[in-house]
C-alpha cells in the first residue's frame, strides 16, 4: 500500500512539474534577433582563423542548420588583404576556410571598400566570394542596431 502510494503522488509530481515546464517555455521571449556579427580582431590573420573555427564549430553544433541568416564577417583595415587574389597564396588557410563557410551559407565576407583603397588594393581581384560595403564601421553599426543582429 504504501508503494502503491508513493508511485500516485510521485506520478501527480512529474505531471506538476510537465506542466510547470510547459507554462514556463510558453512564458520565455522570443528572439528578438535576426542575425550574427563577428566580433574580433582583424589585425591578425589567425585571429581571423580562430573566428572562422569558431564559426564553424558553431554551425556543427546547430546540427548544420541555421535558422538565420549568415553571420556578418566585416573586415576593415589593413586585413582586407587578405581577400584580394595576389596574397592568396599567403593567407589560403584562412580564405580556404572562409570560401568554404560562404558556400555553405555559414558567414558572409565583406569587406570595407574605403580600407582597401587605402591599402592601393584594386576590387578586380577581390575574390570572387567575398562583397564589398563602402565603410566597415558603419556596416557593422548598422547590422547591430538597424538589422537587430547580435554579436558572435
Amino acid at each position: 500500500l504504501l508503494i502503491m502510494l508513493f508511485c500516485i503522488v510521485a506520478s501527480g509530481a512529474c505531471v506538476q512539474a510537465q506542466d510547470l515546464e510547459l507554462a514556463t517555455a510558453d512564458q520565455r521571449p522570443e528572439i528578438s534577433y535576426s542575425g550574427f556579427v563577428a566580433r574580433i580582431d582583424l589585425e591578425r590573420a589567425g585571429d581571423l582563423l580562430s573566428a572562422l573555427r569558431r564559426a564553424e564549430a558553431y554551425y556543427q553544433a546547430e546540427g548544420m542548420n541555421l535558422d538565420h541568416p549568415p553571420l556578418a564577417f566585416v573586415v576593415y583595415g589593413p586585413p582586407v588583404a587578405m581577400f584580394f587574389e595576389k596574397n592568396y597564396k599567403r593567407y589560403s588557410e584562412v580564405v580556404d576556410l572562409a570560401a568554404k563557410l560562404t558556400a555553405l551559407n555559414v558567414i558572409d565576407v565583406k569587406v570595407c571598400k574605403y580600407s582597401y583603397v587605402k591599402e592601393g588594393l584594386d576590387d578586380k581581384n577581390l575574390l570572387p566570394f567575398v562583397s564589398t560595403v563602402p565603410f566597415g564601421p558603419d556596416e557593422v553599426e548598422r547590422l547591430i542596431e538597424q538589422a537587430k543582429y547580435r554579436y558572435f
